[in-house]
């Protein structure tokens, strides 16, 4: 996957922080902001479902309708 660089800019207790989980988790501070921005975007992504869902705006889908095409 390509990377690109990118500058941010965070408060002080919020760097320490990560300095330190880096530290006990024998990571690169990048690969902890990466990983935590990951879980941020996914659980949005959920979030925004479930309440699409919540609003109707989502058409379900039986567990019956799935097994006859899945052929199960």
């Amino acid at each position: 996957m390509m990377t690109k660089k990118m500058t941010i800019t965070l408060e002080e207790n919020l760097i320490d922080e990560l300095a330190m989980l880096a530290q006990e988790t024998g990571k690169k501070k990048a690969q902890v902001v990466r990983e935590a921005l990951q879980d941020y975007l996914d659980i949005n992504a959920v979030t925004s479902t479930v309440q699409e869902y919540k609003m109707g705006m989502l058409k379900t889908v039986s567990h019956e309708d799935v097994r006859k095409e899945l052929e199960l």
